[in-house]
């Protein structure tokens, strides 16, 4: 896990290790995992705010390597986010404001910022809107 998806984890969760990972991927209703020449780069998922939900929380994690692949990344985390559209036409989260890139990556995949920042811990995080088109 790169050292600013494990800080952003730390602040919400008070750790970043891979039981929490595993947790994650039990509570989604979806997950995916891109790999990169046979490694995984990046693991992503959806977790639904009830059983009929109408939107979900989307989660991103990333592994060191994945700045290698900026194009093939972006192309897969687009279409990962198209696959959980299909199932919850609202998507959310908290980015930690610590980490630009992943407020710029968000912006790029069309998320918007809501509300006013808060915090986590005494970290800054921005709640992100995803909404299906």
């Amino acid at each position: 896990m790169r050292r600013l998806d494990r800080q952003e984890l730390q602040a919400t969760h008070g750790r970043a290790d891979a039981p929490l990972l595993e947790r994650f991927a039990r509570a989604g209703a979806a997950n995916v995992t891109v790999c990169a020449r046979g490694k995984a780069v990046a693991l992503a998922g959806v977790t639904p705010d009830g059983l009929l939900g109408f939107s979900a929380c989307v989660w991103l994690v990333t592994a060191r390597g994945v700045e290698k692949y900026p194009v093939g990344f972006f192309k897969a985390a687009r279409a990962a986010l198209k696959y959980f559209w299909a199932l919850y036409p609202v998507l959310y989260n908290y980015i930690d404001l610590r980490y630009p890139a992943a407020v710029r990556f968000a912006q790029a995949l069309g998320g918007h910022s809501a509300g006013p920042a808060v915090n986590v811990r005494g970290e800054p995080f921005q709640l992100f809107i995803f909404r299906r088109k």
